[in-house]
This record gives structure tokens, sequence and C-alpha cells, in this order.
């Protein structure tokens, strides 16, 4: 391979309101050859992950990468389709691990390569701020929770005026235009809270689609129902499905993508999205008794606002949680071996590529 590949980003974990959530071992389960990655902050996981996935691309080779949750800027894997490989960062709050002893999961253990002695000088320096990244961290989980809470309430306005006979139509009527191969799938978040605030990659990652529907309304309004009603159409007549989760409240569908189809359904509710010419918008006022809804109730006002200084209050958090963590890795990255670091890595990319050569 002598041009480049291509890249895409997309998000495999987030803090939601029931805690830190990845879907990295599904995306991983059955791929003849993962990389896990062990070590503290600043050992070079996410390093390790970059240069390796940047190397492959100047390669050729398609490179999908799974963007950290807590900065949008690091990253947790990398995920190569034409190797039916990745490599990701196993020292994550929910911990990744080999699926079973001896299986196709390499560990490599970033330990390995840094200096002991260099380390045990900030011992203390590193439990405190261990225990400041845990205290802000379950502060931010905390926010969370009641953010959700608030966006149930907010919910039940649009859900109390839901036809659900007008969204069985709406699905029958949307399922007939899409859809006239053993039925697969993936999951992802379609938006997460970082300590940059609200991300998103749903237009960068719907570009390819040359359909997409977009359900514009309420919370509430049944937008992410009849996503995950048409979603299960598709999936039933063998399509590969990409379902893209809400980053707050995981069971909350924002986007599912039909590769095959070139098909994209976006709720649009609550994100930013760049319309095209193409675009089909969907109001699912349509599918409220009464029409549209007058936000103009003092509670639901009051609950929307108290959201949004949540979701701040987050933000907050994980950055005083991020700053702990820029303090050990200022530690541990002072006392790593990165020239040999880059050698394993370089030994891993000759790894892979030499089964395609």
């Amino acid at each position: 391979m002598n041009s480049k590949g291509t890249l895409r980003y997309v998000f495999a974990s987030s803090h939601t309101s029931q805690g830190f959530h990845t879907f990295i071992p599904e995306l991983i389960a059955g791929l003849p050859r993962v990389y896990i990655l062990k070590g503290a902050a600043g050992s070079g996981k996410s390093t390790f992950i970059r240069l390796l996935g940047e190397a492959l691309y100047e390669q050729g080779y398609e490179v999908e990468f799974w963007v950290s949750a807590t900065d949008g800027i690091s990253l947790d894997g990398v995920y190569l389709p034409q190797l039916q490989a990745a490599v990701v960062n196993g020292s994550l709050p929910t911990p990744v691990d080999p699926e079973y002893p001896g299986s196709q999961a390499e560990i490599i253990n970033l330990g390995e390569y840094w200096d002991k002695a260099a380390i045990d000088d900030h011992r203390h320096n590193i439990v405190n701020q261990v225990e400041t990244y845990q205290r802000h961290h379950i502060q931010a989980i905390s926010h969370l929770k009641v953010a959700s809470r608030l966006k149930e309430e907010v919910k039940k306005t649009a859900a109390s005026r839901l036809n659900l006979k007008k969204i069985s139509q709406l699905v029958e009527k949307l399922a007939g235009e899409i859809m006239e191969n053993q039925a697969a799938e993936k999951h992802y978040f379609a938006s997460v809270v970082t300590t940059e605030g609200m991300i998103n990659y749903l237009d960068q990652i719907s570009t390819d689609c040359r359909r997409r529907y977009i359900f514009k309304g309420p919370t509430g309004s049944g937008k992410s129902t009849v996503i995950r009603e048409v979603a299960e159409r598709a999936r039933q007549k063998g399509y590969l499905l990409e379902y893209y989760h809400c980053g707050i409240e995981v069971e909350n569908i924002v986007m599912v993508i039909v590769p095959y189809l070139q098909l994209a359904l976006i709720d649009a509710g609550n994100i930013e999205i760049g319309m095209r010419p193409w675009d089909i918008i969907i109001d699912m006022n349509i599918c409220l008794d009464d029409g549209k809804i007058d936000y103009n109730d003092d509670i639901a006002n009051e609950n929307i606002r108290s959201i949004e200084s949540l979701l701040l209050d987050v933000q907050n958090e994980l950055q005083a949680a991020d700053n702990a963590i820029k303090q050990i890795k200022k530690v541990y990255s002072a006392a790593m071996d990165f020239g040999a670091i880059d050698d394993r890595r370089n030994q891993v990319r000759e790894e892979l590529t030499r089964r395609t050569t």
C-alpha cells in the first residue's frame, strides 16, 4: 500500500449517569489480534496508539481511533479493519483484559519501561493526586445522575402526549423507504461530556451517508424510539448497524448508521448538525397529540436550566480530575524509557502488517 488510508474518530467510552461505561470489550471481541496496553497515566499509552495508527494510515490502511471520554484528545484505542486488529488502553476506569487466558489478546505492560527508583520518590504525591482524581470523578457522576433525573422530568411533558399509533405508522413508513447478509452491530457513543464540554463527531462520522434522516422535536417526542425501531428492522434484514448512544444515558440511541445503505438516522434534538441539501427532516411534533409543545412551563424551564448548569459542573469536575491525572503523568513520563517503547510499537506494527504481505 502506498497511498494514505482513511481516518475516523469515534467515542467508545463515556462518563454516564451510571458511571464510566465503555464498549471497547464488545468492539474487540472476536478480533484475531488485540494488543492491550497496561500502565499508569503518563506511561505513553495514548501516544503509542496514536503513532501506531498514524503510521498505518500513512501506509494506506483504514484507521478508526477511539477517543478518550475525559479530554476528547487522548486516545483509548485504535481499530484496524483491514488487519482485523486493535490496540487498546487496558487501564481505563473499567479495565480491559483478555477475554480468555492465552487468547489472541496480548498484554503489553508499559510499566516494564519505567525507572522504578525515579517513581518511588513521588509515591506520596501520586497517592494524593489519585485521591483527588477519584473525588472529582465521583462528584462528576453525581451531577450526571441528577441531570439524568431532571431530563426524565422534561421528557414527561412530550411523552404524555405521544401518539403511539402515529409512532408505529412512522416506523412502518421509514422502514419501507429504507429497506427493500448475517446481521452484526457495533456500539459507540454519539457525544460525551469532556473537560472541553460536550463533544460529538456525528457530522464527520455520517459524512459518507447519502441519506440522512434528521429527527427534530422536543425531548420525549419519540425520536430515539423511532430510530431504534427502524434500526431493528434493518438488523432483522441482516445489515451491519452502528449504534451511537447518548453519552449520559446509555440506553438512549442518538444515531444509527447502516454503512451498506450509506444511511444515517439522527436524533438532532439536542445536538447541532450541519444540514445538507439532501437531508430528510422529520418533525416529531407530528406524533404528538395537540401539536407542538410550548415550553413556557416554569418547572420545565427550570429543569432545562438546571440540566445545563449541571453539565457545566460535570465539565469542571472532569477538568479538576484531569488536572490531577496530569500531575501523575508528569511523574511517570519523566521516568519512562520512550526509546524502548518506540521499538516495541514498531515491532507491533511489523507484526500486524507482516500478516498481510
